[in-house]
Parts: C-alpha cells; structure tokens; sequence
C-alpha cells in the first residue's frame, strides 16, 4: 500500500504525457490495477475501490459495473473458466469467484499470503505472486487450496507469465528487473533477463514478445524472449502508471493507476522474432513468435503452422542456399519482413558397409569426408576408433558427422557388423601358452576377452556339470582356449584387468583334454568363492608334458561381458623321478596305503591320468592313504622342503 500511494502522491506533481497512441477505455476508477479478460468482458480491480468491476469491451462507451465489492485492496486478477481469482493485499487472501452465478459472491481460496499481487495458472497449479521483505511467489493445487508451497523466495515479484517451461517476473514495483527460472528445477535460483527498467510490475507474453508495464518510467517495453541478450523496445510512453496488461487480438488492454483509467493500445505494426539462418539440411518448425498473433506467414519455402505465431521453413523448397525474405501478415493486413538465410550444410560421405570379427587384432580407424568429422555409436572410441568387443557381436550403425565453418553439420550412417571370432568355437580356440610357464607363484594375465554375442554350435555336451545356471548346466556365449601341458601345475583365473565395462564378474570354466571331436573332461569350476560372493572362475590343474588342452569360458546364466585370463604356476614341472633317487614307494601297485621311504614328504598330491588333481595330503610324512580313489593309475607329486618328487602309483 505505501509503494502505490507514495508513487501516487509522486505523479500528481509531474508534467503529463502525450498519449497519441493510447485510447481511453474507462476512467474515474479508484487506482485500477489487475486486469483480466473473458470474451468481451473485461475485469478490473480497483485498489482504491475495494472492488472488481465489469467493462463491456465491445461497446464504444461502456459502462462499470461492479461484479464483486468490499475486498481490502484487490490486486491481480486471473480468469480460469468461469472462474476469476482475485487477490486482496490487505487480507492477505485470494478469493474465487463463480463467474456463472447470476449474483456472483467471493469465496475464500487461500489465506495467508501476504501482499499477494500476481497471479498465473499453469496446468493445476495456481502462482501467486507477493511483496515485502520476504517476497516471492508460492503456489497452490486448485483442486487441493490446502497445501501451499514455495516457489522461490527473497524478492519482491509483480507480473509472472510461464513460456516453454520458464516463469518469467518482474521485480515489483520498486525494482528494475525481469527474471527467470526453470519450473522443473528441483531448488530454482531466478536469473536476470533485462535490468535496468523503471518500477516493472505487469507482464503480458504475446508470441516471443514480452511485454512490461513500467509503472513508474510510465511506458510498456518489450523484449523478445528468444534473444541471448534482448534489448527493450519502448511499445508507448507518456502513460500514467501502466499496471497489468492482458492482449485480445490486436489490441492490447491495461491499467493506469494514476488517472484510474483503463486505456487500449493497437498495435498496428507486428513484429517477429529475428530470423537469422537455418542449414540446407534442417527444416525448423518453431520460427516466428510474431506479435501480435493470429497472422499468417508467406515466403519461399513457408508452410504456415496456423497458430498465429509460427512456421516451418524448407530450404529445399525455398531454393536452397541463399537469403530469402520472410512475411508475417497480421490479421489487420499489416505486414512484417524479415531476412532468412539458407547456409549450405556439408555433404558426408563415409566407409560403406563393413563386417569385421570380434577378435579384430587392429582397432580399425573410419575416415570420413568431408575430413575432421566424428564417429558415433556403439563402440566407438575418441580418435574415431571403433573397439569391437565394447560394441559386441551384432549389427551396429555407425553415424559420421561434420561440421563445416559457417555451423552447419551434416552426417551419414553405414552398416558396421561385429561377427563372433574363432575362439567361438572349439576348433578356433585361442592359445594361451604364453600365460604358462612362468614363475612360481606370479601371476601371468592375458589381454582382455569378451563373450558378448557369441554361441555354443559344436560345443560339447558334458564336462561343465558344475555349473550352476538356474535352469541346471548350460552353455549359452563361450570362448575357447587352448594350451599344451608342461608338467606343471596351474591355477587358472578369470580376472577385471582393466576396469572393463561391462565386466563380466560372474564366469564358469571347463577344460577337456585330447582333440575336439572327442574331449575328454578334466576340470571344471562354477565360482572361487560362492559363499564370499566372489564369483569368477578359479581351476587348478596338474597338466601332463605335451598333452593338448582345450578350455571353455562362459558367463552364468547367459551373462556376457569382458574379462581377462590370470595363469599362475603352482608347481614347477622340474619334478624329479624318484628312480633318479633313493626314495622307494611300496607297495605299487597297491590297493590303498602307500609306503614312502627316505623321505619325510611335507605334502603328497594325487593327480589322475588326465592331469586332474584328486587331492592333497598336508604333512602325510612317510605314507599316504589313496583307498578312497577308483582303480587305475595316479601320479604322486612328493615335496619335502625344496625338493620336488613324482611318481606313477596303480590303484589296485
């Protein structure tokens, strides 16, 4: 109340203005300040007057007649169906008021919103603005008034309009900004569109245009909401307090608050959004934004969207590269122009179709024309690489687009197939006898693998029986590897060597012996450590000197990703014979205890013919009980202290 009455006081000892461009609706109300408009009806709040009153638009003299008194100072005024929000900023109340009623009353909507000022819909959500210390905006369901909630606080907010997701307002009255933030930011912070303006308090969007009432530079500008850095355009000056604006067609009707008139500006000459360019290749849909609305559009290559305020240009049809002047003709034959230029886009060319194996050994590098363009899609790497295990087995469009210096991109796809390798299947399998052989006790790891996409043709039918898919054992996406054995022993691992992503944590083994016609199982491993939730593979093996070895790698369940191989030697092959030596070993054959002698063992390992470790015995000393194991013949591997014996046992 003390801003209004202050400024009023303020302008009754200026000069007045000229108002060439203005025509007077009503005057001799009471400070009017909130307008709203329901087909020809339009609806003024009068401060002074404690009441909203009725204006007939549509007659040349109309009369005022009040629809509702005895508000404490009324200001905005908000139509929705037949319903009209009033605010009263005394009261600290909005009212609602059944516009269908024959003797329309108020009806309480929200309390307690002090100095309440603007207000906005938007979808269910009713915006109400208000000043003070602790100013802002809240907002209210209006099927559920009881629950208000904070917006954004901390200024004082006049006008609110809501475009393309983002409440635009003005600080109030005293200010000299328009701000703005984005509705679906969880915790907005309002940014400064336009400082610089005198008293701003109204705010009407019409197209891309927003239009302010300065109250106290006594002008409405606008600014074209669309530019990076909009510069205000002064609509009219010479007015006395331009409160809250609201457009029907051409005209657009407001408030002064310190003649208590209701005035009317046409605006004769309409206006569109800077056009600027557009590429050859691109067909925009959203250019225009004219004001005010309800004209149509024409030029080379337009197609009018009949909404009055944009168009969809075709560059093709407009004749391609080039400058092409655009029209927006409003609805009372006054046109506008602007220029549109057509930049040529590049035309691209690139790699045909291809087909690479997943077991690529080079990470093949696309090129593109025009040159210093960019690859995308599945598997592609910075540098225009393209790694065929991240993308996996399959069909992949690879897209390569360019840029040329006047912005315009222009971009074309091929075909790229990933097949699966030939460590796919059995026969292919991949050696991995550079893995064997190594220290004791180091750890050698292989370069990464990757079993996505591919299948189980030819695959044995038994030597997995570990594994535990949930349907019972399974193969569904294995890889093969091979390797001939030295005589060692080896513990074989699955292991993440490189961050991969996906990595495939979850793999099972199973390892044969002989050719691949006729596999003969020797181990086989589900998980390391399923109770600690460590669920890659872990095997050891006790291979024999030149036997040929064939494993198979696959993900639980189907589960594919990458992975890499860890070897590591457990037991050097340098076992010595004990013929060489004078350790005896009786009886042999046997049919369970075996005597040792001139050896105190500190550890006795029994391998079968296959190389498959059937158990250990820790500190067995001079005998060892291998009752327990079926008939046929088994390698003992004897260690006391440095030493490393064997020697072929036959269980009777």
């Amino acid at each position: 109340m003390k801003n209004r009455f202050t400024f009023l006081m303020a302008f009754c000892l200026m000069a007045f203005c000229s108002f060439a461009q203005v025509v007077d609706i009503v005057s001799g109300l009471f400070l009017p300040v909130g307008v709203a408009l329901k087909g020809n009806d339009l609806y003024v709040s009068q401060f002074l007057g404690s009441k909203v009153s009725i204006i007939d638009i549509s007659q040349p003299n109309p009369n005022v007649i009040t629809l509702v008194s005895f508000i404490a100072a009324p200001t905005g005024l908000l139509v929705n169906g037949n319903d009209l929000y009033v605010n009263s900023q005394f009261n600290s109340t909005t009212y609602k008021v059944d516009l269908s009623q024959t003797t329309p009353t108020l009806e309480v909507f929200v309390q307690n919103i002090p100095s309440a000022e603007g207000l906005l819909i938007f979808g269910n959500d009713l915006y109400i603005s208000y000043k003070g210390s602790e100013g802002g905006i809240k907002k209210v369901d209006i099927n559920n008034p009881g629950t208000v909630e904070d917006v954004i606080s901390g200024c004082e907010v006049g006008g609110m309009v809501i475009k393309n997701n983002v409440l635009y307002f003005t600080e109030y009255l005293e200010g000299t900004r328009v701000k703005k933030f984005n509705l679906g930011d969880a915790n907005p912070i309002a940014e400064t569109v336009l400082s610089g303006l005198s008293g701003p308090n109204g705010l009407t969007l019409n197209g891309n245009f927003l239009y302010i009432s300065e109250v106290t530079g006594n002008k409405i500008s606008r600014i074209d909401v669309t530019q990076q850095s909009p510069i205000p355009e002064v609509v009219v000056t010479g007015l006395a307090g331009p409160s809250w604006t609201v457009f029907d067609g051409l005209d657009m009707y407001f408030s002064q608050e310190t003649s208590g008139k209701v005035s009317k500006l046409a605006l004769n000459i309409p206006v569109f959004s800077v056009l600027g360019s557009v590429c050859s290749n691109t067909m925009p849909n959203n250019l225009g934004g004219a004001s005010p609305t309800g004209g149509t559009y024409s030029g080379p290559g337009v197609t009018n969207n009949g909404d009055g305020e944009t168009f969809t240009f075709n560059p093709a049809a407009a004749g391609g590269a080039g400058t092409y002047t655009i029209i927006y003709t409003a609805i009372n034959g006054n046109t506008a122009t602007a220029p549109l230029t057509v930049a040529e886009a590049p035309v691209v060319i690139t790699n045909g179709d291809e087909s690479i194996p997943v077991d690529f050994g080079t990470v093949p590098t696309f090129d593109g024309l025009p040159a210093g363009g960019t690859y995308s899609g599945p598997g592609v790497l910075p540098g225009n690489l393209f790694d065929p295990y991240l993308a996996g087995v399959g069909m992949h469009t690879i897209t390569y687009t360019s840029t040329a210096a006047n912005g315009c991109s222009g971009s074309a796809s091929f075909i790229l197939t990933v097949t699966p390798g030939a460590n796919d299947a059995c026969d292919g399998a991949t050696s991995i006898d550079n893995l064997l052989g190594g220290a004791l006790n180091v750890p050698q790891v292989s370069t990464e693998f990757n079993n996505t996409g591919y299948i189980t043709a030819d695959d044995p039918s038994t030597g997995y029986d570990c594994f535990a898919d949930q349907g019972g054992p399974s193969l569904e996406h294995t890889v093969w590897y091979t390797f001939t054995g030295d005589g060692s022993t080896y513990r074989i691992r699955s292991v993440n060597c490189n961050n991969a992503t996906p990595y495939n944590d979850d793999t099972q083994v199973a390892i044969y012996a002989g050719a691949c016609n006729s596999p003969t199982p020797v181990a086989c491993n589900d998980d390391e450590n399923a109770p600690a939730q460590v669920y890659n593979f872990s095997v050891e093996v006790a291979t024999q000197a030149g036997t040929a070895y064939r494993m198979l790698v696959d993900g639980y369940d189907g589960k594919e990703g990458r992975f890499c191989l860890e070897v590591t030697n457990l037991m050097p092959s340098a076992a010595t014979e004990i013929g060489k030596t004078d350790i005896g070993v009786f009886p042999n054959p046997t049919t369970g205890v075996v005597q040792l002698t001139h050896v105190k063992a500190d550890q006795v390992q029994v391998f079968d013919n296959m190389g498959r470790l059937v158990f250990t015995k820790a500190q067995p000393g001079t005998s060892i009980d291998i009752s327990g194991v079926p008939a046929g013949m088994y390698f003992l591997k004897i260690t006391e202290g440095e030493g490393v014996y064997s020697v072929r046992v036959v269980k009777e």
